[in-house]
């Protein structure tokens, strides 16, 4: 089989990052051959090695960073940067994923993989790019990710992506995930955009607007949080 037909058999898989053993199953090759072909296609410059046991097709940093993990989803502040709701230039993927991986790279940009329960692990779709795919945060999912641990997005970048979101998928995915911290941002900065919502706090126990930032801030008595980062 020439490189040029094994190249094309891994395009039709969509894949844009593949394993020694992806390629045995894709071309149908004993594993051998496999790494005799994956080392042919780097010496010409067909393919690029990411990491120990792992190569990409494209050169496109957002699908890669998606693919390395399983399962994983882009979200926070490389959310909004993909969904158009951020004029932020950014300097590192954020990706979720239930599992420990360290900091990598792909084709020139950071890529950070931040660890969240399992439980997080839904609303992200599967996008289609190119000729392969990524996984990405739905706009809500990254607001409620970005609203859990703000040291990944600005609050005022979620704030002002609030207008553009689905307050009832929202209240949804606030509520499956049951974060006490979560709803008092969301109802706070719902109730500051003028959206009325049947939130509620439970407990006494007071929390920062933002836990990244070290001072207290005005503390609203009504959300019993601590606003220590200017929204509007």
């Amino acid at each position: 089989m020439s490189l040029e037909r094994l190249l094309s058999k891994l395009r039709e898989s969509q894949l844009a990052v593949f394993s020694t053993t992806d390629l045995q199953k894709i071309a149908g090759i004993h594993k051998d051959v496999a790494y005799v072909y994956q080392c042919r296609m780097l010496k010409k410059g067909l393919i690029n090695k990411i990491e120990r046991g792992k190569f990409a097709i494209y050169e496109d940093p957002f699908m890669v960073s998606t693919q390395l993990v399983y399962l994983s989803y882009i979200s926070f502040l490389t959310a909004f940067f993909l969904h158009g709701r951020t004029t932020q230039t950014i300097n590192e993927i954020l990706v979720a994923t239930s599992k420990r991986k360290r900091v990598t790279e792909s084709f020139g940009m950071k890529v950070r993989f931040v660890k969240l329960d399992p439980k997080f692990m839904f609303g992200f779709k599967k996008v289609r790019k190119g000729d392969s795919y990524l996984f990405l945060a739905e706009l809500e999912k990254a607001i409620i990710d970005s609203l859990y641990l703000p040291r990944y997005c600005p609050l005022s970048e979620v704030f002002g992506a609030l207008k553009d979101a689905n307050v009832e998928k929202l209240l949804e995915f606030s509520s499956k995930l049951g974060i006490e911290a979560v709803n008092r941002r969301l109802g706070y900065m719902l109730e500051l955009s003028g959206i009325k919502t049947l939130l509620t706090i439970k407990g006494k126990t007071p929390y920062k607007l933002n836990p990244a930032i070290k001072i207290l801030g005005k503390f609203n008595s009504k959300w019993r949080l601590y606003v220590n980062e200017v929204l509007e």
